[in-house]
């Protein structure tokens, strides 16, 4: 049987004017870093000789350019547990956006993210010199869905009383150039939420074939519990590609999903898919076009405090329901594939995570390992050591929460992974 593939789920080229996101992770090298302090407060000095190239933006093409830029130039210095504020620039729908837009760097770190009780990074060591030793590797923020509290992601993906009508934002402009709302003007509550729900319009505008979220009264189906979602998804991806009847998009088409108390919010199912699917597709496309022969390994540390209301398993469940599109995919004839992925290593850090590592291997090429992602970072010294078959790949990481703020320049070390990442390397 012949499945359909979603055409969000394409790998695209990148141009060959694009900065390289190739290097070699296992071997450490000599910086510039002192001893002392943490090496983002020398990074960010004046004495840093670092030389981090640009990033590479990997962004769907239905994001307006100067969206893009001021999601990347306009956040605010820190936004830790905070979303929207007055007289700040990005708004809870914009944040939102934001998964549609990814940077990537070549960055060098100073420490190994590790867990010891809290969040915390083993140090790489010293050089000769006494200066410290840096280890590059890809820093991706690819951004987890919010779901901190109700107001980002819970609200993008909601259904309502009333169908929600997908919308170009050019073609509400006449095909002009879209200009981003001044901060003075999202200041105005009614004008504020009348632009957010322009963006949504725009997003299922873009993916859903559809075009359009049907109203609270019309659904087709009673929506699932969570743990119905989980148990629905954890069965379609036991069935190996090679004789499934559907595909997670055709599962998850017109399904909905009630969020356990205290939220009472019904979410669509089928637009947290397509959005998944689709900032998965930007992130692979650059990987797969800018890393070298030698590959990368692609790690994911589902979401904790982004988890509050829609639980870490019903996303890695989804990521994994985006592999597989991915894969359907590259079936198509002159298709991109996965060659130059290595492995996906998966944080399985709670026993319900663990319960789903062995999905992963069926949703992804046999030549791509799946792995813990502890095995990565094995005891006593939790440093990077891959398996043999995996030297010389470049190790990609993730900075998973700045929509609203650069955090990665601000957050303390034991306050989070992105707190480590940022404290101690110089992707900030």
């Amino acid at each position: 049987m012949t499945l359909p593939f979603n055409p969000l789920a394409r790998l695209r080229p990148f141009p060959s004017h694009f900065p390289s996101l190739a290097c070699d992770s296992d071997t450490l090298i000599d910086t510039d870093v002192p001893s002392s302090p943490l090496p983002r407060t020398h990074f960010l000095s004046s004495h840093s000789t670092s030389s981090t190239p640009p990033p590479v933006i990997a962004r769907s093409a239905f994001i307006p350019d100067s969206l893009v830029e001021h999601l990347m130039r306009n956040k605010r210095d820190s936004a830790i547990t905070t979303k929207y504020l007055p007289d700040t620039a990005i708004t809870n729908a914009e944040a939102a956006m934001h998964s549609f837009v990814t940077a990537l760097v070549v960055a060098t770190q100073c420490g190994d993210y590790a867990w010891k009780g809290g969040h915390t990074a083993v140090e790489l060591g010293t050089s000769a010199r006494g200066r410290r030793l840096g280890r590059k590797v890809v820093v991706s923020t690819a951004l987890h869905n919010d779901f901190e509290d109700s107001q980002v992601a819970e609200v993008f993906f909601a259904l309502e009383d009333d169908e929600l009508v997908g919308r170009d934002l050019r073609l509400r402009q006449g095909g002009a150039r879209f200009v981003v709302p001044s901060a003075e003007e999202k200041n105005h509550d009614a004008f504020r939420r009348a632009y957010d729900e322009t963006l949504r319009q725009h997003a299922v505008y873009h993916l859903l074939p559809e075009r359009r979220l049907p109203s609270l009264h019309e659904l087709a189906h009673r929506p699932w519990t969570v743990d119905e979602t989980i148990s629905r998804l954890v069965a379609h991806l036991q069935t190996p590609l090679s004789s499934a009847h559907e595909t997670p998009t055709q599962l998850l088409s017109s399904r909905s999903i009630r969020l356990s108390q205290p939220s009472s919010s019904i979410l669509s199912l089928s637009f947290l898919l397509a959005t998944h699917i689709t900032s998965l597709t930007n992130e692979l496309s650059a990987l797969e076009a800018l890393t070298a022969d030698k590959g990368y390994i692609y790690t994911y540390q589902p979401p904790s405090i982004f988890a509050r209301r829609l639980p870490a398993e019903v996303s890695v469940l989804l990521v994994f329901c985006a592999l597989r599109e991915v894969q359907l995919a590259a079936r198509e004839a002159g298709a991109l594939k996965l060659d130059k992925m290595r492995a996906f290593a998966l944080s399985t850090h709670t026993s319900s995570l663990s319960s789903l590592f062995p999905l992963l291997s069926l949703q992804l090429p046999s030549h791509i390992l799946s792995l813990h992602l502890s095995s990565l970072f094995p005891a006593p010294s939790h440093l990077y050591a891959p398996p043999p078959s995996l030297r010389g790949a470049t190790l990609v990481i993730h900075n998973n929460s700045d929509a609203f703020g650069q955090n990665i320049e601000s957050e303390e070390s034991g306050g989070s992974l992105d707190g480590v990442v940022g404290c101690w390397g110089d992707a900030s």
